[in-house]
């Protein structure tokens, strides 16, 4: 009987090339019986004519057999659903999560992605991008088209309208309070200069063109009567140089007389 070395299961599999092993009870021996069963060792089976066993590759182990448990504040359906109500908080949340670094960083990108969105808008990213900008009045017409689509309203009736006429064109004649500041980071990056009108009588209807001229670009001054062709733009917040918050109908002006 020979010297029995020993089976391994089938996930344990080694393989001594320099002894026989038998087909049935898988063991390794060194003689020509197995030591199991005793039965004689088959010539395919003895060492040196057995076909090369193909060894499995095995994940390296991490060192570490410990179980990471994650607070509910830190699983990814959370954090995803804090990208879309916090982007900003959501970030933080993912920096100090237990995950893989590769994860976080993706996670950490769509954050920063929809931050940006939401800070600036997907329409001003594009103009931005492109270089393009649509402007608040129409300029695909001639300037005697537009004159022509507006309405001859006066400074009360647009004062007291209740969207500002938003959206239709317009013709008012006013008089010139004073310049403001358009609380809009938007416009005012794009050098949109605002005035705070009234009624050309002088009555208290106080309302907000906003110059966005398409030719003959000027500046006025308190006092001046002008007429304005233009486009209603609802309601929109301004203030003075001391400060001074005034929230009323804005009109987008493209066109204008002065008189």
């Amino acid at each position: 009987m020979g010297k029995l070395i020993g089976s391994f299961s089938e996930d344990e599999r080694a393989e001594r090339p320099d002894l026989n092993q038998c087909p049935d009870c898988k063991c390794f021996f060194d003689g020509d019986n197995c030591p199991i069963c005793n039965k004689e060792c088959p010539q395919n089976m003895r060492a040196g004519n057995r076909p090369a066993v193909k060894q499995k590759k095995r994940r390296k182990n991490s060192g570490s057999s410990r179980v990471t448990f994650i607070s509910w504040y830190h699983t990814w359906g959370f954090m995803v659903f804090m990208m879309i109500v916090s982007p900003i908080i959501s970030a933080i949340l993912i920096i100090t999560s237990p995950h893989e670094k590769w994860k976080k960083i993706v996670a950490i990108s769509l954050s920063a992605i929809l931050i940006v969105i939401s800070t600036f808008g997907i329409g001003r990213i594009i103009s931005g991008i492109s270089g393009t900008f649509e402007k608040p009045v129409n300029d695909k017409i001639s300037r005697s088209e537009y004159v022509a689509m507006c309405e001859d309203i006066t400074a009360e009736q647009f004062y007291r309208s209740a969207d500002g006429y938003e959206g239709d064109y317009v013709k008012v004649r006013v008089k010139i309070d004073r310049s403001v500041n358009y609380v809009d980071s938007y416009y005012n990056e794009k050098d949109y200069f605002c005035y705070l009108c009234e009624a050309q009588d002088g009555s208290e209807y106080k309302f907000i063109v906003r110059d966005c001229l398409l030719e003959n670009q000027q500046r006025f001054i308190p006092g001046d009567v002008i007429t304005v062709y233009g486009e209603g733009a609802g309601e929109c917040t301004v203030y003075h140089d001391d400060y001074e918050f005034v929230t009323a109908m804005c009109l987008n002006m493209a066109y204008v007389e002065v008189e």
